[in-house]
């Protein structure tokens, strides 16, 4: 299944490479499209793009692995197992509530922080309780990743989302937020209508296929069949006698946290009863921690209390010695933390939780590094899902021109003024080549610019929402490859899963900004 995914971002990279064959680049201007021909990929640059794509966008791959790493902590302690355990019980003959809850929790968070790759350390935790429940890889995976992404669709305050969105196009963190109020509501009820019919729905086919098998198996048996089976029978009872009974070995209860090979099986050091609320408590304060660091407090709403908190403490002087600027150099105030930031923050957490559960330094290693293996090919695809966006990267930073401003060039010739199914469809294009909202957006702003402020609105609004949507279909996606490696399912799987639910979120958003255009 793994080999798939990576069989996915290939064929993605030649598309890309064919139509560098086809179309030339452009740049588009003062609503002026110039093109300078062709910048085909060559045989050799299909062998070097991956491997510099990986290079550079490698800080994707390491959150995985450390994440990876940090589950092999949480399973070794034991406290994962008796966590779920417990939620399992909490909601027994309750699953479809659990899972409803999970949509909307991830759907919530994304849409409110646009934190999507950080609020993936949770998802391992909520599918495994999912697994338990008996609910198949598909269902687990839409309830969470595809949260998450449903989140980014309808992201009211998201930094990573609708911040990039207000400070490229000079929008406000409110533009439309009554449209963006709606629009969660209205998807996360098609999501958790999408999930609540088609969970379990594998197990009860699997378990009509055992009862027909079985009836079938009674059917056939015959009398010699019988009678060997009796004969079986007297001869236990005669040897029984002889012997005394041993007490028969009780299989060992097989842990289903395991549900995303996070990590090798490994012997538990905690026994018995283990108290959970230490590992609730420490990764809570993780992705608050997280939340504070990595949310742009100030491009976001003007709060400027980190940035003159991180400058007082750093001008503490020790008689004209900077102590605090020498001690923590390299690291950034609140606000403005990224991939590294988070990386250590994790690797501080499963720290924590191994001093928390008196893990000695030989368990904690062996199991973070056990982790850390399992999630390996995860990592890898993580940062190969980029290699179309490293190569109009440097185009844009050497401001040669794109592909896209062509194909969005053509696009845009065809409506004099602002189009929501022309904007909606180069937003949608535009999400399979640029897979950071980031560099979409500074590509297409120098189209969208151009229309008046309400048309304008209405656009940020637009291809914010369509890039979401485009990043739950297109194997660019990080966070989509991220969940089908972890989760073991195929993208040919995944899209025949969430295709009408994608299709339907498209012209959702379409008809409410059609809406908004015409008020």
């Amino acid at each position: 299944m793994k080999r798939n995914i990576l069989k996915v971002i290939g064929i993605s990279f030649l598309i890309f490479a064919f139509l560098s064959w086809i179309i030339p680049v452009g740049t588009y201007s003062g609503g002026k499209l110039t093109t300078s021909g062709i910048s085909p990929i060559g045989l050799v640059d299909l062998v070097n793009t991956p491997v510099n794509a990986f290079i550079t966008f490698v800080l994707y791959g390491a959150i995985f692995a450390v994440m990876g790493g940090l589950y092999g902590v949480m399973e070794k302690t034991g406290a994962l197992d008796a966590l779920t355990d417990k939620w399992v019980a909490r909601f027994k003959g309750r699953e479809n509530k659990f899972l409803v809850i999970t949509v909307i929790f991830f759907v919530i968070l994304s849409s409110l922080t646009g934190l999507i790759i950080p609020l993936f350390v949770l998802v391992p935790l909520f599918a495994a309780v999912l697994f338990k429940m008996n609910y198949d890889k598909v269902t687990a995976l839409a309830a969470t990743v595809g949260s998450l992404l449903v989140g980014s669709v309808a992201s009211t305050y998201g930094f990573n989302i609708t911040g990039y969105t207000k400070n490229i196009l000079s929008l406000d963190m409110n533009n439309q937020i009554v449209a963006k109020i709606v629009l969660l509501v209205l998807l996360t009820v098609l999501l958790v209508f999408t999930v609540l019919s088609s969970g379990k729905k594998n197990d009860k086919k699997n378990a009509t296929v055992k009862e027909e098998a079985l009836d079938v198996k009674k059917e056939v048996k015959t009398k010699k069949e019988v009678a060997a089976k009796e004969e079986v029978k007297k001869t236990v009872k005669a040897s029984t006698k002889k012997t005394a009974k041993k007490p028969a070995k009780k299989p060992a209860k097989k842990s289903n946290t395991k549900a995303l090979a996070a990590i090798v099986p490994v012997k538990k050091v905690s026994g018995g009863f283990v108290k959970t609320w230490p590992l609730v408590l420490i990764v809570s304060l993780m992705l608050v921690l997280a939340f504070v660091g990595m949310y742009n407090w100030y491009y976001s709403f003007g709060i400027n209390v980190f940035n003159n908190m991180h400058d007082a403490i750093m001008g503490v002087k020790i008689k004209d010695f900077p102590i605090f600027e020498h001690l923590f150099s390299g690291i950034s105030q609140l606000g403005y933390w990224g991939n590294v930031e988070f990386i250590g923050l994790m690797i501080i957490t499963s720290m924590l939780i191994a001093k928390a559960y008196k893990l000695n330094i030989n368990d904690y290693v062996e199991s973070f590094i056990a982790g850390t293996k399992k999630w390996l090919p995860t990592a890898i695809y993580a940062s190969l899902a980029s290699v179309i966006l490293s190569v109009l990267y440097q185009s844009l930073q050497y401001g040669s021109g794109t592909l896209v401003d062509s194909i969005n060039g053509k696009l845009f010739e065809l409506s004099d003024g602002f189009n929501p199914i022309i904007t909606g469809v180069s937003a949608l294009l535009s999400g399979f080549f640029f897979n950071d909202l980031y560099y979409l957006l500074a590509d297409i702003s120098s189209f969208v610019t151009g229309f008046d402020s309400s048309s304008l609105s209405i656009a940020g609004l637009l291809v914010q929402s369509v890039y979401g949507v485009a990043m739950m279909i297109f194997p660019t996606s990080i966070v989509l490859i991220a969940g089908l490696s972890s989760f073991d399912v195929s993208y040919g799987k995944w899209i025949k899963y969430i295709w009408r639910f994608a299709l339907i979120a498209f012209l959702l958003v379409l008809l409410i900004c059609g809406i908004l255009t015409l008020l």
